[in-house]
Order: structure tokens, then C-alpha cells, then sequence
């Protein structure tokens, strides 16, 4: 009996040092000297740690850092809050086409970035937008808002209608239902979904790669740039990769209960 109590935690356990592995080739990696890099596999400990290429990555990383939080912090805080509203018109909606906005919310959902990004690349040129934070910050909106309406949809399920129809009785009218009565009970929700599309926008490659041709707008290009086409220098391209990762893990363990509390919410079904 203990042994069958035990398999699932050895399970756990090895699950969690598959998952450690990379991060532990990556910080090793990222701490050794240049003499080692050339000499050494990369899995293998440095005997003489060299902060030296972390500091200097860090300072290349700095301004796009800042480009990729202005771009990927406000999009991600917008798309969740005009996916509540969507969300909102949806619960609410009593028209035929109910069933069929439904249908093209979760097609748009699940649209592949491939199929939309040549008239995306072209829509920004015409309009002087690609190669720019805005026009990147737009091409993740477009893509963010039918996920986060479908999410919300999901999430506003779970408040009772009789707070909208109090609501109602006292007279309020349609947006002041939802900023007063509705937007305030969906917070563990909003948090699970910006936080969410945070981390997606910031570990996004593909959309800054369709509308950029330089490599400072955001950080996963800026990352990949550190790749080189005849020779590589893996400690450098592991620091870049280990800084670039932090932001979304630091946000992640800051308002990971919260996000962990809207799941459970989500989980519930409303119950």
C-alpha cells in the first residue's frame, strides 16, 4: 500500500527533474566564463563562475525589455477588459445570432496566426504601423480579444443573474450593470486572463517576427538574434534567454493565486 502511495509522488518528482533540466543547463550555461564555453559540454558545471556576460547581455536586453512590457502589459489589460465587455453582450444577448457569434468567437480563438499574418504584415504597412510597438501591440490585440472573450464568457457563467436583475430593478442601464455589479466579481477572473495573455504576448515569437524587420521591438526576437549563422556562443545566448524569461516567472509567482483562484472558478462551472 505505501508503495502504490509512493509511485505517484516518484511520478511528480520525475516530471519536475525533466522540467528542472533545461533551466539547470540554462543557469550553468549562463555562468560560465568564455574559456569554458569553448571547452566544456554545456551541462556541465562552471569551476570558476563569471557574472561578466550576464551583466553585459542584460544591459543589450535593457531597452527591449521596456519595449516589450509597453507593448505586451497594456495590450494583454486591454484585450481582458473588451473581452469582458464581449463576454458580457454575450450573456446578455438575446438575439437568434446568439449561437452563431458564439461560432465565430472560438473559430477566431483558435484562428493559426499563420493564416492571417500576410493581410496583418500588409494592413500595418498601408497604414504606417509595421516595424513599429504600435503596429505589434495592435497584431497581438487582434488575436487576443476573441481568446479572452471566449475565457470570459466562460468565467461570467459563473455570477448569478439575480445580481443583474437587482441591477435592473434599480434602474441601472447596461454599462453601468457591468461596471458596478458584473466587472467587479469577474477580478480573479480578469486577473487569470491578463495574466495569461501577458505571459502569451511576452513568450510570443511569431507575430513580432511577421511585423518587424529589426530585432529591438520585442524580446524573443532579440533573443534569437543572439543565434548565430556560423558559430554560436552559448553562454551568451543562455543569459539572454535566462533574462528573458524572468519577467513572465516574477509575474507569474506574484499573482499566481489569484490566477490558480479563477481556474477554480472556472472549474466550478458556476456551482
Amino acid at each position: 500500500m505505501d508503495k502504490i502511495r509512493l509511485l505517484p509522488h516518484l511520478i511528480i518528482a520525475g516530471i519536475g527533474a525533466l522540467w528542472a533540466l533545461p533551466l539547470y543547463v540554462l543557469t550553468i550555461g549562463a555562468l560560465k566564463p568564455l574559456s569554458e564555453v569553448l571547452t566544456t559540454p554545456v551541462y556541465v558545471p562552471s569551476t570558476n563562475i563569471d557574472l561578466t556576460t550576464l551583466f553585459r547581455v542584460a544591459g543589450e536586453l535593457a531597452p527591449v525589455l521596456l519595449n516589450t512590457a509597453l507593448v505586451v502589459i497594456p495590450t494583454a489589460l486591454g484585450a481582458a477588459f473588451i473581452g469582458s465587455l464581449g463576454a458580457y453582450a454575450l450573456w446578455r444577448a438575446t438575439t437568434k445570432l446568439k449561437d452563431v457569434l458564439l461560432v465565430v468567437v472560438a473559430v477566431a480563438t483558435y484562428l493559426p496566426y499563420q493564416s492571417a499574418v500576410v493581410p496583418l504584415a500588409r494592413f500595418m504597412t498601408e497604414r504606417g504601423l509595421f516595424d513599429t510597438l504600435y503596429g505589434i501591440a495592435l497584431g497581438l490585440l487582434i488575436f487576443f480579444i476573441p481568446f479572452a472573450t471566449l475565457m470570459m464568457l466562460i468565467f461570467i457563467t459563473a455570477i448569478p443573474r439575480s445580481v443583474v436583475e437587482a441591477a435592473e430593478i434599480d434602474g441601472a442601464g447596461e454599462m453601468l450593470i457591468f461596471a458596478k455589479a458584473v466587472l467587479p466579481l469577474l477580478g480573479p477572473a480578469f486577473t487569470s486572463v491578463a495574466t495569461y495573455l501577458t505571459i502569451s504576448g511576452w513568450n510570443n515569437f511569431f507575430i513580432p517576427l511577421a511585423l518587424s524587420r529589426t530585432y529591438n521591438n520585442h524580446i524573443t526576437l532579440k533573443v534569437f538574434s543572439y543565434v548565430g549563422q556560423s558559430g554560436n556562443l552559448y553562454n551568451e545566448m543562455f543569459s539572454a534567454a535566462l533574462i528573458a524569461s524572468l519577467p513572465p516567472l516574477l509575474l507569474f509567482i506574484a499573482l499566481g493565486r489569484y490566477f490558480i483562484r479563477g481556474l477554480l472558478v472556472l472549474g466550478s462551472g458556476g456551482k
